[in-house]
């Protein structure tokens, strides 16, 4: 059984999209709070959804870890676009920022937007999950997974609740508003810098066959909008 941590704003909705390939009717979707063994449907080989990584531990032994994180400054600029965007009634952080009509950085400064990545982590480290991917490198993450587990389905690199009017891959910041962000998300810098690593040590594995995986990357990054 695989379980796939969706963090908010780290392409977990395209990630979405690529495990439906991976095991059609088998990837159930659990975006609520009930994490009884009973209540994950029969045939279900992955689940995916809002959850601490810890969820499942004891209920379903021998599960894989995996998820996708983002640059912890890129992660917080995004949710609050996608917030101006796209309110939701739900999350007090979207209900304050339009109530008070906050600017990035006070919106930044909500504990509830700060350090997604170890709140959802469940203070593992990234050495307990079979998988990390990188946002910012999301096409090459697929074609590790793939080799990683074997995975010999088509698959392509569908993205996903992006933002339509960001212009380009990183958000364009002050100085100011991106130190302070960091300093902000200082936790969760320290634990993406460990992903990085164990996604480049990864992807180093499979260095006798480099050019086999750089075609393979080509072919992802052509079927991508970025």
């Amino acid at each position: 059984m695989v379980v796939s941590v969706h963090i908010p704003k780290c392409a977990g909705t395209s990630f979405r999209h690529a495990l439906r390939q991976i095991h059609g009717s088998g990837l159930w979707l659990n975006y609520g709070d009930d994490f009884r063994r009973e209540a994950v449907p029969a045939g279900t080989t992955c689940i995916h959804g809002h959850f601490s990584a810890d969820a499942y531990d004891g209920i379903i032994p021998g599960r894989k870890l995996i998820t996708i994180v983002r640059h912890p400054v890129e992660r917080v600029v995004s949710n609050y676009h996608h917030f101006l965007r796209i309110p939701d009634l739900r999350n007090q952080a979207s209900v304050r920022l339009h109530a008070e009509n906050l600017t990035l950085l006070q919106f930044a400064r909500m504990e509830s937007v700060r350090n997604e990545i170890v709140r959802y982590s469940g203070e593992k480290a990234p050495a307990d999950f079979a998988w990390i991917g990188l946002a910012e490198r999301y096409p090459e993450s697929l074609v590790l997974l793939r080799k990683k587990f074997g995975i010999s389905a088509p698959m392509t690199a569908i993205r996903d609740n992006v933002n339509p009017d960001r212009k380009n891959p990183c958000y364009d910041l002050q100085s100011h508003e991106y130190d302070e962000i960091l300093s902000l998300n200082a936790a969760d810098m320290v634990w993406y810098a460990k992903a990085c690593s164990h996604f480049d040590a990864l992807r180093l594995s499979f260095v006798s066959q480099p050019n086999e995986l750089e075609r393979t990357i080509a072919r992802f990054m052509s079927q991508v909008a970025l």
